[in-house]
């Protein structure tokens, strides 16, 4: 078995999360991981000053029960671009996972109820235009749960909905995460609740097929309980799909390590 990481995970400085960073990396160290990276949300429902989130950080790596890494989800960080940036250059994060949980004036997919199988789709087109708006502005180093309005629209209320009936999309967002020198993410939360990983295997082929190199796996633990978990099905995933090895980020830079 390799070393295991947790790229994806949420302390008390995020809205919906549960535990300190050191009860974080408690549960780290229950799990058998080697790594964990705490990415609190940063968004309209989280903020957080950059000096609060540093000293809660600082205070528990110290503790040293696993190696801790300092990160952010950053979502929908290209709205707003100004606070985003004074984050960023705020902090030394190793590791900046971006997200988008919404299109731009429209509800968090959350709250969504479609109608009929076309809206999903027509919602599904809209949501990766927005992440090509977000890769194009860029401050990030992978893209989060890809398939992030699927966990509603197919998960939660069973429509036969996937990203296969707009493939060049698809592939326009993994070629400009590609051409940017970012990765995406195995988010395996699903997996805790009986359903997917964001994205399943057929994105992790073809993204691989587009020249994609750097991806990472999180569990998206808001507790400490839950840290670490399914992170094995999410490496053997990345092996199914061709992959060798999953990416962990220090000081911003990927380290390749084979699984």
């Amino acid at each position: 078995m390799p070393p295991l990481s947790d790229a994806h995970t949420h302390s008390s400085f995020s809205f919906d999360g549960k535990d300190t960073m050191s009860a974080l990396a408690d549960g780290a160290a229950r799990a058998g991981l080697s790594v964990l990276t705490v990415t609190d949300h940063y968004d309209v429902y989280s903020r957080f000053t950059p000096a609060d989130y540093l000293a809660a950080y600082r205070a528990a790596a110290a503790d040293g029960a696993v190696e801790l890494l300092l990160g952010v989800e950053l979502g929908e960080g290209h709205l707003d671009a100004a606070g985003s940036d004074a984050l960023l250059d705020a902090l030394p994060l190793d590791f900046v996972l971006g997200s988008c949980h919404y299109v731009e004036g429209q509800p968090d997919f959350y709250d969504i109820r479609c109608a009929e199988l076309d809206e999903c789709r027509r919602r599904v087109e809209g949501y990766l235009d927005e992440l090509l708006r977000m890769i194009a502005w860029g401050r990030f180093h992978v893209l989060g749960h890809l398939t992030y309005p699927l966990r509603y629209m197919a998960g939660r209320e069973g429509f036969p909905v996937d990203f296969s009936f707009c493939e060049d999309r698809v592939k326009a967002v993994f070629r400009a995460l590609v051409e940017s020198g970012k990765g995406i993410e195995v988010n395996v939360s699903g997996l805790r609740r009986g359903s997917f990983a964001m994205p399943d295997l057929p994105l992790l082929e073809l993204f691989r097929a587009c020249g994609g190199e750097i991806v990472t796996v999180g569990s998206d633990a808001h507790n400490a309980g839950d840290v670490g978990a399914h992170i094995p099905d999410g490496y053997a995933l990345l092996r199914a799909a061709g992959f060798a090895s999953v990416a962990l980020f220090r000081q911003g830079r990927p380290d390749f390590v084979r699984i």
